[in-house]
């Protein structure tokens, strides 16, 4: 009795609440981890540096925004076919941000899903249909109630003040301020955080999460390759958002000898907050965790492997002491 009540505008204005709700989950993914989202618009490189942090901000609560605004139904009459020209902007964008190499990916979900960019695409052909649908079945309303407008504004304004509120955190304290990597130390290892490179690898595995522009991560390719090369210390893996004839240049340039796995801009966000960025993972845990230089105990572990009377002779030497 209760289905046979609930009208076809009813069930099509589920949809258009669903893609609000999507667009919802997006911009707090951004608020809570706008590092991942501000490396995206940098590498996309329309906006200057100096007005990142802003943008990031201003995304996120305009994302906020129309979402809330989505999941109320506020002045559908506008809302539907606005909301079908953001999507068709975002697809543009998407397509050319892939196409042109800039990026790998639409960079919508932080990380969180890595949909590739046909992916994105369906679904966001996905979303159009649905918002074609509830704008087809609706009375276009163009008032808003008052109500709507409160949501629609408190939604953005909270967002958006968690984005600025996380970004001026980043600065201050060089680290998130709601912890979303799942790299953390005791936690199993996810081969897809190294692109699946780790997957057949066995004890022991040394994980660096390089970039292209990063000069100290040229220095620590030459340790890595020392590390590849002795059976006493760890496999080594890097991860790279490069590809192609880039990430070939970057090997033949730098010389890598150990095998590099490329893996999306937004995923590298979420992962890292800086390159490079190494993992040490043992029995299938992850046993360290660190940025640039080693812990002295893996520098005293690499010395023993390639100097050892040197080592000794250092260990030593602090007894003494």
């Amino acid at each position: 009795m209760l289905i046979a009540n609930v009208s076809s505008a009813d069930l099509v204005a589920v949809g258009s609440r669903l893609v609000g709700a999507t667009f919802l989950w997006a911009a707090g993914i951004k608020a809570v981890a706008p590092h991942t989202f501000s490396r995206h618009l940098a590498a996309l490189g329309w906006i200057p540096w100096r007005f990142n942090a802003v943008a990031v901000t201003a995304a996120s609560a305009l994302e906020a925004a129309l979402g809330a605004a989505l999941i109320v139904n506020i002045a559908p009459g506008f809302l539907l076919p606005f909301t079908l020209i953001i999507l068709v902007a975002l697809t543009g964008i998407a397509v050319w941000g892939v196409r042109s190499g800039k990026t790998t990916d639409c960079g919508c979900y932080g990380g969180f899903i890595q949909p590739s960019i046909g992916q994105s695409l369906g679904l966001n052909a996905l979303f159009a249909l649905l918002v074609v649908a509830a704008w087809s079945a609706q009375v276009p309303a163009m008032v808003p109630a008052a109500w709507q407008i409160i949501v629609v504004a408190l939604a953005a304004i909270v967002v958006g003040a968690l984005a600025h509120s996380s970004q001026k955190y980043r600065t201050k304290h060089g680290r998130s301020m709601i912890e979303t990597s799942p790299l953390r130390v005791g936690r199993r290892w996810n081969h897809s955080s190294a692109g699946g490179a780790t997957a057949q690898l066995k004890g022991e595995v040394f994980v660096s999460y390089l970039g292209v522009e990063c000069p100290h991560c040229t220095r620590w390719v030459k340790v890595l390759n020392a590390m590849h090369q002795s059976s006493s210390l760890p496999a080594v893996v890097g991860v790279m958002t490069a590809s192609g004839d880039e990430l070939q240049s970057y090997i033949a340039e730098k010389g890598v000898r150990f095998p590099i796995a490329t893996v999306s801009h937004t995923l590298m966000g979420r992962l890292t907050q800086a390159v490079p960025s190494t993992v040490l993972i043992s029995d299938g845990k992850i046993a360290e965790l660190w940025e640039g230089t080693p812990p002295p105990e893996f520098v005293d572990r690499f010395r023993r492997a390639f100097f050892p009377d040197v080592a000794d002779t250092l260990v030593e030497g602090r007894i003494q002491a």
